[in-house]
């Protein structure tokens, strides 16, 4: 029996969307996902691709009207590849259109925000909801996350809009069609391309666990509160092993790489790096949380995340499928 409630979604075509929206489809959920093409990725009965983006009132008012649930996953994730116009525009304000296309409708708004919108770690401090937000702009995808929290819980606060926040850490598992950044760098460490890795690392959660997390926030979240999502952390070096054991990439140390920085972008002006370094993506990898505390999440959501090893194997598995290697 198809499922009463009705849940929106954007950045439907993304790794996060594209398994949120399956694991609703799963679940008999009547889905509305926004798209800005119409090269559709996924039919189904129970879904419908709503054209237009997050400047698009008409749009969002479309995507937002008869919604049980509207989920916000869309965003500018690129570190240091997308001008900042592009990524103020996409996720400030276009999560502020968004809120606006809610208010006054009886509809709970889930805003997936990012780990780095709060400031990083100091050595092996334990990191959780309660860090500062991030204020430095030169970490600007990280600001603009913050800055977007900033106005949904304001509107709790000051509209009664029924929001909840989801922070993601990085984010791993199948069907990452694009691929993202992050399933980029594993494909071609599993390919041997990779010329260099360095140290620092990341903590990661498997998409398909981090879908079903959100999927339980429907109901079980409490209004204005914020839910840190992630798993466990691995060092670069480690994911190297598990992508292509027989072929790990030479080992640069990461505050060799930050000093030499301006000598890299000098570079990269003339020949066009294929794997861009900016200060943005170093600094995230030096000090990603390796004391993460995500109780808040597991006690209030059920938050769980299996072992990295089998996202990251499962991941590699489906380019094979998809005849992406």
């Amino acid at each position: 029996m198809k499922n009463k409630k009705t849940i929106s979604i954007t950045g439907g075509t993304g790794h996060l969307g594209i398994n949120l929206i399956k694991a609703l489809l799963d679940r008999e959920y009547q889905v509305k996902a926004l798209i800005r093409h119409s090269s559709f990725p996924l039919n189904h009965p129970l879904l419908t691709w709503v054209k237009g983006d997050l400047n698009n009132q008409e749009a969002l008012s479309q995507l937002s009207d008869k919604s049980d649930v509207i989920i916000h996953c869309a965003s500018a994730i690129s570190l240091g590849e997308m001008d900042h116009d592009t990524v103020y525009d996409i996720n400030v304000n276009g999560t502020k259109n968004l809120i606006q296309s809610c208010l006054q409708k009886p509809i709970r708004f889930i805003y997936i925000s990012s780990s780095t919108a709060t400031e990083d770690p100091i050595n092996f401090e334990v990191f959780d909801e309660n860090r500062s937000y991030r204020s430095d702009k030169a970490f600007f995808y990280a600001w603009t996350k913050a800055q977007s929290e900033i106005q949904v819980l304001e509107n709790v606060k000051k509209n009664d809009l029924d929001a909840i926040i989801i922070r993601p850490t990085a984010i791993v598992g199948p069907d990452d069609t694009g691929p993202s950044r992050f399933g980029r760098t594993i494909l071609d460490l599993y390919r041997g391309k990779l010329p260099f890795i360095t140290d620092g690392g990341y903590n990661m959660v498997d998409v398909r666990d981090l879908s079903q997390t959100i999927i339980n926030s429907i109901s079980m979240a409490k209004k204005g509160e914020v839910y840190l999502t992630g798993g466990d952390y691995i060092s670069l070096k480690d994911l190297a092993l598990i992508a292509r054991p027989t072929k790990i990439p030479s080992l640069l140390p990461l505050d060799l790489l930050i000093k030499f920085l301006p000598f890299i972008k000098l570079y990269d002006s003339v020949f066009k790096l294929k794997w861009p370094i900016n200060k943005e993506s170093l600094i995230t990898l030096k000090y990603a949380p390796k004391r993460m505390d995500c109780t808040k999440a597991i006690k209030e959501l059920g938050h769980t995340n299996r072992a990295t090893q089998e996202s990251v194997e499962d991941l590699i598995q489906w380019f094979k499928e998809n005849q992406m290697t």
